[in-house]
């Protein structure tokens, strides 16, 4: 696959992902047709830990091709055009979407579409059409931008968890439990499921993120790992965002046959495996970009534009002031909270942006 990503960039070492290199490469002439990025604001989260965790299962490595056994994180937020060939694209115009960590991306012949483009390059066929549609957006404040860089693409999958539970009947659950409850995928996900008012929903979290999750108010009740066998043992969905198969084992085992569903859905544990057999439901991937583009079509580009965006509205209100939003510059510190989101050493309330120009 041919390299796309050029300047600085950070590289992952395939199958062992707390192993990270930079390297930088000269930018590169600009084709006819072609478009510059210079990628500006960016967000890492547990969510960017499953990327890489998943690197290969799921294609991530794919967006961005690095050099042999290496891959090239990606991250949600806001690039600009720095030099265009392309008549539909002006130094300066800004786009919000899925760049590499990295200080440039060249977009080969990019496909303008209403409201943005889309990255049709080979390398990025079959991949899912979420990942590769970048949006045109207007400057705005930082803190505007940083909350739209830490939590749309989590608020999304959230927002489709909650979605996907209500059109199955929550599976006839009386309660939701969610892993990695501090998490933002997960916060986004409780917050909808406790507004919807269907079930219970309830969190497991570490000891010391535990106040944190609390404090949130969208869990009925937060319990740490080492609670898990006081679970009440009723009908549930176990949605986990931790990939710890250590933990999954330890729920399937309490709650049995009262266990209707359990989704994987993250990996920020992800160095914490088991090959246990699990009692009850075998564990299914929910993948949100396949569950959007279903839901898309059930709703309407429009329709689900408008419900997400109301949705979206009131969420930010409700965690504007619990993050410890924290700005870092360049990819040097990028590269030191990558590393400290892959050991866990980063907790719940904490929030990094990366400014990497």
């Amino acid at each position: 696959m041919t390299e796309t990503v050029f300047g600085e960039r950070m590289l992952i070492t395939r199958g062992a992902i707390a192993v990270t290199t930079r390297d930088s490469r000269p930018l590169p002439e600009v084709g006819d047709g072609d478009v510059l990025f210079a990628i500006h604001r960016i967000a890492l989260t547990a969510n960017n830990v499953t990327y890489a965790a998943a690197g290969e299962m799921l294609g991530y490595w794919r967006f961005f091709p690095g050099p042999e056994g290496k891959g090239v994180l990606p991250v949600w937020g806001f690039g600009e055009v720095v030099e265009s060939r392309a008549p539909e694209f002006a130094v300066g115009d800004r786009f919000y979407g899925y760049w590499p960590l990295a200080t440039h991306l060249l977009v080969q012949a990019p496909v303008s579409a209403p409201g943005g483009f889309t990255d049709a390059a080979p390398h990025r066929q079959g991949l899912a059409d979420i990942y590769n549609r970048y949006s045109r957006v207007e400057p705005r404040l930082a803190g505007e931008e940083a909350l739209d860089a830490l939590f749309r693409p989590l608020f999304m999958t959230g927002w489709l968890i909650d979605s996907f539970l209500e059109g199955a009947g929550d599976f006839g659950a009386e309660q939701v439990i969610l892993s990695s409850a501090s998490s933002k995928t997960a916060m986004a996900a409780a917050f909808n499921l406790s507004r919807r008012g269907a079930v219970q929903v309830i969190g497991l979290t570490s000891a010391a993120n535990r106040a944190f999750t609390e404090s949130l108010g969208s869990y009925t009740h937060v319990l740490t790992y080492d609670e898990v066998d006081t679970l009440e043992q009723k009908p549930s969905v176990y949605v986990d965002f931790a990939g710890d198969r250590a933990l999954t084992q330890s729920v399937h085992v309490r709650l049995g046959d009262a266990l209707k569903h359990s989704a994987i859905v993250g990996m920020t544990h992800w160095s914490h495996g088991g090959d246990t057999l699990l009692p009850g439901p075998t564990p299914t991937l929910f993948f949100a970009p396949a569950v959007a583009e279903a839901t898309v079509a059930k709703l309407g580009s429009a329709g689900f534009a408008d419900v997400t965006g109301r949705a979206w509205a009131k969420f930010v209100p409700a965690v504007r002031d619990k993050l410890a939003v924290e700005t870092l510059h360049g990819l040097d510190a990028a590269e030191t909270a990558y590393r400290d989101l892959a050991a866990g050493r980063i907790g719940g309330a904490s929030a990094i942006v990366v400014e990497l120009d």
